[in-house]
């Protein structure tokens, strides 16, 4: 080998030990749970211990008590080691810890998230809100949350739902299962989650109907049947509002976060049979 030829092998080899170490920096102990597979828009990470956000970069690794958070028009999809695949939509924050028996949890405090487990035979996937805990494994379902309220549609194979205790101190000894096809929400602050919902409604309206007089007064009135519609199916369960039924499909798939979801889907799929 010639000596020109053994400097740039050298200048690679201490090139490449310069970029690991970067990579590594504040990881150190730290285990791999998965990698940022596809970032959209203004998507930040935090490692645990710093308090600085970071931008995310294609295939940048992701390890067990990280926090992930999109902005406005945001959207990011996670994949686990075990292959499961996390997606949050804008204005979400979820967390990445260990389970008791060394599973990976995702813990979101607000937001929106499809969870995908179709493609991994790993164990089960837990995802904590603020209100409840669901329990998966080969299923497809995506879930919306704040402090108040959690919501989930299942699209397929099933999921067990299980409500924290109104003190937070852990959970309920009564588990909900949701099948392919249907939603279930858990409320546990009903005049709380009712005021927001009523509060999301008005911007919604004030965003879209601005110029259209009749179409504020139809979405007055729809909004009005949606509030007596929605206070008749809650059930009481302890101290928690609930309620479990089919979804409506057809609209369902007029969402463009679901239609984005479901592509995302496709292309995985269409990757495994390959």
């Amino acid at each position: 080998m010639s000596m020109r030829a053994l400097g740039r092998l050298l200048a690679t080899v201490r090139y490449g030990t310069f970029f690991c170490l970067i990579a590594s920096s504040g990881t150190s102990g730290k285990e791999l749970v998965g990698n940022i597979t596809f970032p959209l828009g203004e998507v930040y990470i935090q490692r645990e211990g710093s308090t600085d956000w970071k931008d995310v970069y294609l295939n940048m690794p992701a390890y067990e008590m990280d926090k992930v958070k999109t902005l406005e028009e945001s959207r990011c999809e996670v994949t686990l080691t075990d292959r499961k695949v996390v997606r949050i939509g804008e204005n979400t924050v979820f967390r990445l810890v260990r389970g008791r028996e060394g599973e990976v949890d995702v813990d979101i405090g607000a937001g929106k998230a499809w969870i995908n487990a179709l493609l991994s035979t790993k164990g089960h996937l837990r995802v904590w809100t603020p209100t409840a805990v669901a329990a998966i494994r080969g299923t497809v379902y995506r879930l919306s949350c704040d402090s108040v309220y959690s919501n989930y549609r299942v699209y397929r194979g099933s999921i067990a739902v299980t409500p924290l205790r109104h003190d937070g101190r852990g959970l309920e000894d009564t588990t909900f299962y949701v099948n392919s096809g249907e939603e279930l929400t858990i409320v546990s602050d009903f005049e709380e989650y009712k005021r927001r919902q009523e509060e999301a409604f008005k911007k919604f309206r004030e965003r879209e109907g601005r110029k259209f007089e009749e179409f504020r007064r139809r979405q007055r009135e729809k909004f009005r049947e949606f509030k007596r519609w929605e206070e008749e199916r809650f059930r009481q369960f302890k101290k928690l509002f609930y309620t479990l039924t089919k979804f409506d499909i057809e609209e369902d798939m007029t969402s463009d976060w679901v239609k984005w979801n479901m592509e995302r889907d496709r292309l995985l799929e269409r990757g495994r049979s390959r």
